[in-house]
């Protein structure tokens, strides 16, 4: 099982993902995926200078961006409870990208989640042979969790 250490607290009440919606994707992503053993993974929502930065540092582009992922640890064998990886989400990123596309802010940072611990276990889309593994387990995830998947 996939479990969460959720880090809401720069969001105002409105903004926060439910818990519960978290818990409910995660529990869609591990169904999709081979996951053996319970991992952990962090998830954050920094603010935008922050969100930035972490994008100038790791991707060497120097803008905000909509999620990062960062895996921890590569492999299978995991220790239960081990922190796998880390999301980070912006916020106001997401918030743009749903309004452009005229779809809720909370389906778009839902579509975020589920493609940034993905990310996590490794899957990727720079290439399109990788392109073809991620893109229709991401579809599969978010269609179960009643998100239009061509978000």
């Amino acid at each position: 099982m996939i479990r969460a250490e959720i880090n809401q607290s720069r969001l105002k009440g409105g903004q926060k993902l439910p818990e519960r919606l978290i818990l409910k994707t995660l529990r869609e992503i591990t169904r999709a995926l081979p996951v053996k053993k319970d991992v952990t993974i962090s998830v954050a929502f920094p603010s935008e200078p922050e969100m930035k930065k972490l994008n100038r540092i790791w991707r060497g582009k120097n803008r905000v961006t909509d999620v990062l992922s960062f895996e921890l640890e590569q492999g299978d064998e995991v220790d239960p409870g081990f922190s796998l990886g880390e999301v980070v989400i912006s916020y106001e990123q997401a918030a743009r990208q749903a309004k452009d596309l005229e779809h809720s802010t909370r389906d778009e940072l839902i579509f975020l989640l589920v493609h940034g611990v993905l990310h996590v276990f490794g899957y990727d889309h720079e290439q399109p042979k990788d392109a073809k593994r991620m893109f229709p387990l991401q579809k599969k995830i978010l269609m179960k969790l009643g998100i239009d998947p061509r978000l």
